[in-house]
Parts: structure tokens; C-alpha cells; sequence
């Protein structure tokens, strides 16, 4: 009876380090929602800067908000700046499947007059919202 036991108990432990192998394969990279939201930003920099409706609109959610699609965030940047976009001093916010990324549009450090561009993750990160500053 004491060996059985024995060998029950053995089996409850190599069940035990099998689910904690399992946890700690299936972690996620913490960087990585963060380095999959810059090559996004740095796409959608792009689109901007070369005022690619078709790319840009392929960075949006759909159906795209009213009054917040791709042509209203071309005509916002360009009322904020005549030469290339960037986006200075950018910060994420990521929680989940939601991300914020404030920028400035001057590459001075003092500036406190932020953007804001609102991702979500829908098979990749996708702009849902803006506020232009």
C-alpha cells in the first residue's frame, strides 16, 4: 500500500512540473506587444509622411470611426506641421489588447503639448481613435 502511494505521489509531481514547463513556455515576451507597436508606428509614420490613403486606412479598424478616418488624420498632421511627421518623445501605454502612444510633434524636451494615437490589437495594431494636438 506504502508503494503505492509512493508512486502516486511521484506521478502528482511529474504531473506538477509538466503544467509548470507548460506556464513558463507559453509566457509572452514582454517586449514584444511593445516592439510590434513601433514597427506599426513606424508604418504608419510612413503612410503619413507620404500621404498614402491606401496604407494608412490598412492601419485602421473597420469600419473606420466617422470623423477619425485616415483623410481627417492626414489633415490634422498637416495643420500641425509642413515638413516631415514625427513623432518626438513617443511613450506607450499598453494594457492588454488597448494601447496608447503619446507624442509631441517638436523635438524639444520642454514641449508638454502631447497627441494622441489609440490602438487596439485586432490581428494586428490598429488605430481606433486620435486626438491632434
Amino acid at each position: 500500500m506504502i508503494t503505492k502511494l509512493w508512486q502516486l505521489k511521484g506521478v502528482f509531481v511529474i504531473i506538477g512540473l509538466f503544467i509548470a514547463f507548460a506556464a513558463c513556455v507559453k509566457e509572452k515576451d514582454p517586449n514584444l506587444e511593445r516592439d510590434q507597436i513601433k514597427t506599426t508606428l513606424g508604418a504608419i509614420t510612413t503612410a503619413i509622411n507620404d500621404k498614402n490613403l491606401q496604407t494608412l486606412n490598412s492601419f485602421y479598424i473597420q469600419p473606420v470611426p466617422a470623423a477619425k478616418g485616415p483623410n481627417a488624420l492626414l489633415a490634422a498632421v498637416a495643420a500641425k506641421t509642413d515638413s516631415t511627421f514625427n513623432m518626438h518623445g513617443r511613450k506607450f501605454s499598453i494594457d492588454g489588447k488597448n494601447a496608447t502612444v503619446r507624442f509631441a510633434f517638436s523635438p524639444d524636451p520642454d514641449d508638454t503639448v502631447y497627441s494622441y494615437l489609440y490602438l487596439v490589437n485586432k490581428g494586428g495594431w490598429k488605430i481606433s481613435n486620435f486626438d491632434i494636438k
